[in-house]
Parts: structure tokens; C-alpha cells; sequence
């Protein structure tokens, strides 16, 4: 590790149990060092979406116990510091404490896939307003029981991510029923509407446990706030009488965790 770094005496423990048991280390660093130290430790994506990956870090007595957890302690009080966030206290050193298991659902020197995507095309029938059309032979208006409709593509857009360790909550239930208010993956401002959420957590032998979440997109060819218009014969925009308010309001895809 590029950070130097001091392990403490005595701190090297380790436990062996069905799953594969656990390991300690303890280190003392720098304070202006420890966070970026224990991301060393950890690994993993640091940033997402688009971040780089890193394997997380060995236990040099067992290969098959990777760094899972980090914690870390100040030590020695230097002073304190304030800013819009309120006062907080800086320090001289840092105790971190790195835990270590196995990582028996993802290989971590070669990681799988973390993010995937499914699409699937399919039909929606549209309902045209009474007296849309004429029959042809006589210009007699086609009676409203008769009323032919309109197929539109729809297609069903989902974004699969792996290894979540909180679920969004909020953010889903706050983001369901808008459209993107920009392009995303290729897909114009508005064609786009969040239609919800799957979620699937899984629990390993040895207590690790994440989220498997799947985001649910319905697109169509035009905007959601477009809809038929008979004068015309066009799809147009529609608005609120009352406040000019759009049917779907538009939503920030990217704050779900999802790259454009």
C-alpha cells in the first residue's frame, strides 16, 4: 500500500469456523491518511456509477480472507474545526481496524458483472376519441362501438445492480411515476417513465449479505405527456387546465445511483 502505515503489535487474530472463519489486523496512520488507507483496504468500487474497480485487500496468512469491513478511531486530539456541517474534531493519528472474511459469491481478484440490462418490445393498444374516422366509401362517421384503436411500441427497459449494501428507499418511492427530465441511455428527454423497483437480498454462511435491485422502465416512441389529438390526427403535448402541469413530471434518473 502506497500509505504508510504501522501495524500494531499483537493485532494479527484470526478465527476459523464453517464458512471459512474471520481475521484482524490493526494499523496506526496518519489521521489526514486513514480514510484514504481504508479505502485501500477495502477496495471495491470507490465511487459508482463509472468508478474503477479495486480487489479488496488479502490477509497474508490465508488468500481466501479478503478485507470486508474497516473501521476507524481517532487518536490524540489536534484540534477542532468547524464548517457548514457544524464543529468536528481533527487528530493526530488513526487506529483502523480491518476485518477480513471469505468473499464466497464474487471472485475478487476477478469481479462479475455488477450492473446488467434487459429489454423486451411489446404492443399497448391506444383508444382514439369518438368520431377519429370516416369510412371511406361514404364519408359516414365509424360509430363509437366500432371505434377502431392504435398500436403503440412500448417497450419494458430494466437495470439490474448488484451487491447494494442499502436499499434507496426513498429515493424510489420518490422517483416512481416521473420521466427523465434529460436524455438517458440513448433516450429522449420525457420518453422514459420509472415504473419501479425489484429488490432481492441475499444472505451468504458467513453473515455477509447484500441487495440485488432492479430498476423498471416502460418507454414509448414520444413523450408521456403527448397523447392523440382527433383535430389533427397527431400525438401533442397536453398540459393541466389548471396550473399548466405536465401528466408525468420529470425526474432526475442519475439520483438512483444510474449512469446516463
Amino acid at each position: 500500500m502506497a500509505i504508510a502505515y504501522e501495524e500494531q503489535v499483537g493485532s494479527c487474530s484470526a478465527r476459523f469456523a464453517d464458512g471459512g472463519g474471520s481475521a484482524t489486523r490493526v494499523f496506526k496512520v496518519a489521521w489526514g491518511d486513514a480514510f484514504d488507507f481504508a479505502n485501500e483496504l477495502y477496495g471495491r468500487y470507490q465511487t459508482w456509477p463509472g468508478g474503477e474497480y479495486h480487489a479488496p485487500k488479502r490477509f497474508p496468512y490465508r488468500n481466501y480472507l479478503y478485507c470486508n469491513d474497516v473501521a476507524i478511531e481517532g487518536l490524540g486530539k489536534q484540534s477542532e474545526l468547524s464548517n457548514a456541517d457544524g464543529t468536528y474534531i481533527s487528530y493526530v493519528w488513526a487506529k483502523i481496524t480491518a476485518q477480513y472474511a471469505p468473499m464466497t459469491d464474487v471472485d475478487p481478484e476477478n469481479p462479475e458483472v455488477v450492473e446488467e440490462e434487459s429489454m423486451a418490445v411489446s404492443a399497448e393498444m391506444l383508444t382514439l376519441p369518438e368520431g377519429s374516422y370516416e369510412f371511406t366509401a361514404d364519408s359516414a362517421v365509424v360509430p363509437d362501438s366500432a371505434m377502431p384503436g392504435r398500436i403503440e411500441t412500448t417497450t419494458s427497459f430494466s437495470v439490474t445492480r448488484f451487491h447494494i449494501s442499502a436499499l434507496p428507499d426513498a429515493t424510489v418511492s420518490g422517483m416512481v411515476g416521473k420521466v427523465n427530465n434529460a436524455g438517458w441511455r440513448g433516450y429522449t428527454a420525457g420518453h422514459v417513465l420509472f415504473a419501479g423497483a425489484d429488490a432481492r437480498r441475499s444472505i451468504t454462511t458467513d453473515g455477509a449479505q447484500d441487495w440485488q435491485l432492479t430498476y423498471n422502465f416502460l418507454i414509448k416512441d414520444h413523450s408521456w405527456n403527448n397523447i392523440y389529438r382527433k383535430s389533427t390526427g397527431t400525438i401533442v403535448a397536453v398540459r393541466t387546465v389548471n396550473g399548466h402541469d405536465p401528466i408525468y413530471i420529470p425526474g432526475t434518473f442519475t439520483d438512483l445511483g444510474l449512469s446516463a
